[in-house]
């Protein structure tokens, strides 16, 4: 007997849940660093804004390379693990390994410790980084891409919200507090996702049964499997090219945006706000958990009346928001609203510019396509920091926030010029049954004049 067919309108949950893992265990360092890292360049070694900025775009200098070289490289790995899993597991668990060490270069006041084990430590995350976020697109069927994103954005701010709720209680409002708990929770975090997902993923099987459900939804052989030109002949197509390069401003200007506030946003609630400790935490907490529960409601949207248009609904979101904390002048609970707003806006972004990329892709590049996000992404955050970092040097830090939305409203610009990359609307979707459609594929194989019903 046949198991029962699952709804192909959305991708498997059990399936999307596990490639979920080591990127949330990513995104949770991640969230450590921009909040904790400001404040030990601050604090401890004393820097100004402007070269803290040039501190915290580093880690986007090493990316800006690496991140397309690994991506590149999981392209061509044929190992028996598959060709993203090899760089998962070892670049994460060396990561988890690393992490804590500079919170033990914050307590002794070695600045040429900290940077040893920041670069060290940058390696290794770009080692795991793009192959982490291709490996979605590999196992997930074109249509549903958006949900599959927002749920890897949703488990990305599961794991942040852990983050946060640990700087909230376990960073004291002292001269020199110790950030050595938060980071030994965040390499916690990155061995727990990591095991989970070494133990219950198998790459291969995943890449096997997105072809079944996509056969099935009634998307043609051709558009799944790589030609021989590696996906070169798509990139000579000049509306290809067009979108794709009005994508990457879009996602240039966006990351200029975003960036700015995350990577300073400590510092501005310390001090516009008054929040010292690890207290600026409940404010990112609150707007964290108010974007998670938005994930899937934008995701759907974005199904519904495509990626395009829901990413202008995000911009829109970014800059209300921000243009509501400009006016705050100091500490008001409605900040914890504003502060929500923008968050949704750029969560609904997230979700949506990344697949728009992986949609003008195909399939074996996907490495190479993420590289190209990446460093589009990486060189908005190489800038930012340094330029967010002037304008509250020199300006002053309430700033901050116009600045992100003037970036913004960049960000929207490009999107006029996007004719590829929108996903494929469910209404149009035809689907059949993924075993049906298997037992067709492997007769067309043996008798090809047996076609595939669209």
């Amino acid at each position: 007997m046949n198991k029962k067919q699952r709804n192909l309108k959305s991708p498997d949950w059990k399936r999307t849940l596990l490639v979920t893992l080591p990127f949330a265990g990513a995104l949770a360092f991640w969230q450590a660093y921009d909040g904790i890292i400001p404040l030990i360049l601050r604090d401890t070694f004393h820097l100004g804004d402007t070269l803290a900025g040039g501190v915290m775009a580093l880690d986007n200098v090493c990316a800006l390379f690496l991140l397309p070289l690994f991506g590149s490289l999981s392209d061509r790995c044929h190992s028996r693990l598959g060709r993203r899993t090899p760089f998962i597991i070892i670049g994460s668990l060396l990561a988890a390994l690393l992490i804590p060490f500079l919170a033990a270069a914050d307590r002794l006041a070695s600045l040429p410790l900290f940077f040893a084990v920041l670069c060290l430590l940058l390696i290794v995350l770009s080692a795991y980084r793009s192959p982490c976020v291709a490996l979605m697109p590999d196992v997930t069927p074109r249509p549903v891409r958006a949900k599959a994103d927002a749920f890897n954005s949703l488990m990305a701010a599961a794991a942040g919200i852990i983050v946060l709720v640990s700087i909230s209680l376990a960073v004291p409002d002292v001269e020199h507090p110790s950030y050595l708990p938060v980071f030994l929770i965040v390499s916690g975090i990155i061995v727990f996702c990591t095991v989970l997902f070494a133990v219950f993923f198998r790459e291969r099987k995943a890449v096997e049964r997105m072809h079944e459900e996509s056969l099935a939804m009634g998307i043609p052989e051709e558009e799944i499997e790589l030609s021989e030109e590696g996906g070169q002949e798509k990139e000579s197509d000049k509306t290809v090219r067009r979108s794709l390069l009005a994508i990457l401003l879009c996602v240039f200007f966006y990351f200029m945006a975003s960036n700015a506030v995350t990577s300073a946003f400590s510092k501005y609630a310390s001090q516009v706000w008054g929040a010292g400790g690890g207290s600026f935490a409940n404010f990112q907490l609150v707007a964290t958990m108010v974007t998670l529960v938005s994930y899937m409601p934008m995701a759907n949207l974005s199904c519904r009346i495509g990626r395009k248009v829901t990413t202008y609904i995000g911009i829109g979101l970014m800059c209300l928001g921000g243009f509501c904390v400009f006016l705050t002048q100091g500490y008001s609970p409605m900040i914890y609203v504003w502060v929500s707003i923008a968050g949704i806006g750029m969560g609904t972004v997230a979700t949506t510019i990344y697949p728009m990329i992986m949609e003008v892709a195909s399939e074996k590049t996907t490495g190479r396509y993420t590289g190209y996000y990446y460093t589009a992404s990486m060189s908005a955050q190489i800038i930012t920091p340094v330029l967010s970092g002037v304008v509250m040097e020199f300006i002053g830090y309430r700033y901050l926030y116009l600045y992100s939305i003037t970036c913004a409203i960049f960000a929207a610009l490009p999107l006029i010029f996007v004719k590829k990359g929108n996903t494929v609307l469910l209404k149009d979707l035809e689907i059949g049954d993924p075993e049906e459609v298997r037992e067709l594929e492997h007769n067309r194989l043996e008798f090809p004049q047996i076609a595939i019903p669209k």
